[in-house]
């Protein structure tokens, strides 16, 4: 394994180690980075992706309904 972007390297006992810093953020610190034209585009997305599987589910729950023997 080769890590390319090492923060610091280091020699112990004439091994390198390598060390790399990880910055955590969260998924809403991203949202927040966003610009709003991307934010919006986001929700637009994300409802209509909503809207075609309440769509769906609906279809198929007709179509059920109506094949089933009582």
């Amino acid at each position: 394994m080769q890590v390319a972007d090492c923060s610091v390297v280091t020699q112990i006992e004439g091994v390198n180690y390598c060390i790399v810093v990880l910055h955590q953020t969260s998924w809403m610190d991203e949202l927040n980075n966003l610009p709003p034209v991307q934010v919006i585009a986001l929700l637009s997305a994300t409802i209509l992706i909503w809207y075609l599987a309440s769509g769906l589910r609906t279809t198929l729950y007709v179509l059920g309904s109506s094949t089933k023997e009582e």
